[in-house]
């Protein structure tokens, strides 16, 4: 039987079960290039284009007056269920309740965070450090907060920390790519990348950032294939889609970006920026393409090994 404390927590799930999405982090971006008939390129789409990053944030408002003893399930299933307002709610409540489990701050931090609370994010994270100061998962997390905050050098701090306890980490080197690149520091941000990738194949975030990142350097051709098996890995992404239209576009396959534009919107109808993407390459009337293979596009990443991780080329 439920403690009145655990009814109030379920009512809550209940109550405020509606969640919105909003994608944050946008890289900047490059001129068009047509790799096949200059006098059919179109520009590509204004700054704002692209969607970078590792993870993404959601938000919803809600109120909620808590009383009772909360389980750390309960407010996991906030968190599991993206009702991230209440999930922090609870989780504070829970942080409260057991002031010295770094877990209950971390995943307050954590709620917080996704949230759009970076100053309680923030708090959380550093919480979780004064009762474990080798807490990986926080100080990955904290570093989230102060990218997110434009403060590189005290999220370099928190990351190589992280690193030193854990060198096997690819969340600590995609995090380090995203400060490296934020910094400017390209060739170590495309260094860390490319480590990320190496520890784990299936890493489709950093293949994603560093797809992005070599578009920028109008580098479309080395791009392609990451950004296609950053699809290839997570069709339930949008912004992966999106991406490899941008840079399907760049190399003047407007067929082929339409078609990954419109992959966009399966997964999710209300992207903007896809719905204008696709809009402006139906517009060009271009020379006939050759069918867009994703797979053995997707297949180049593995097998390019300046792309899966050869660190005497990266950045060079």
């Amino acid at each position: 039987m439920r403690s009145n404390g655990q009814v109030t927590a379920v009512l809550l799930l209940v109550a405020f079960a509606a969640v919105g999405c909003s994608k944050r982090g946008d890289a900047p971006q490059t001129k068009a290039q047509d790799a096949r008939d200059s006098a059919q390129a179109k520009p590509v789409a204004a700054p704002g284009a692209f969607d970078g990053k590792d993870e993404e944030g959601f938000g919803e408002d809600a109120t909620a007056t808590i009383s009772g003893p909360v389980s750390f399930a309960d407010a996991e299933a906030a968190y599991q269920a993206k009702n991230y307002s209440v999930a922090t709610k609870l989780f504070e409540h829970y942080a409260g309740q057991r002031p010295n489990n770094a877990w209950g701050h971390f995943m307050l931090g954590l709620s917080a965070w996704k949230g759009g609370d970076l100053t309680k994010a923030e708090e959380a994270f550093e919480k979780a450090l004064s009762i474990d100061p080798n807490h990986v998962k926080s100080l990955v997390n904290l570093s989230r907060v102060l990218i997110d905050q434009n403060r590189i050098d005290d999220a370099l701090v928190r990351l190589t920390h992280a690193g030193d306890i854990d060198p096997n980490s690819t969340d600590v080197q995609r995090l380090l790519g995203r400060a490296y690149q934020a910094q400017g520091k390209t060739g170590e941000a495309v260094d860390a990348y490319r480590r990320a990738i190496a520890l784990d194949e299936q890493d489709a975030w950093s293949m994603n950032n560093l797809g992005l990142l070599l578009l920028e350097q109008q580098r479309a051709d080395e791009a392609l294939p990451l950004l296609a098996k950053a699809v290839e890995l997570r069709k339930d992404v949008p912004a992966f889609y999106n991406n490899l239209g941008m840079a399907l576009e760049h190399a003047g396959r407007f067929v082929a970006a339409a078609t990954a534009y419109r992959g966009a919107l399966t997964a999710d109808p209300g992207y903007g920026k896809a719905r204008k993407n696709l809009a402006r390459v139906e517009a060009v009337k271009g020379n006939r393409e050759e069918p867009f293979d994703l797979e053995a596009t997707a297949k180049r990443s593995v097998d390019d090994p300046q792309i899966s991780g050869d660190e005497t080329t990266a950045g060079r």
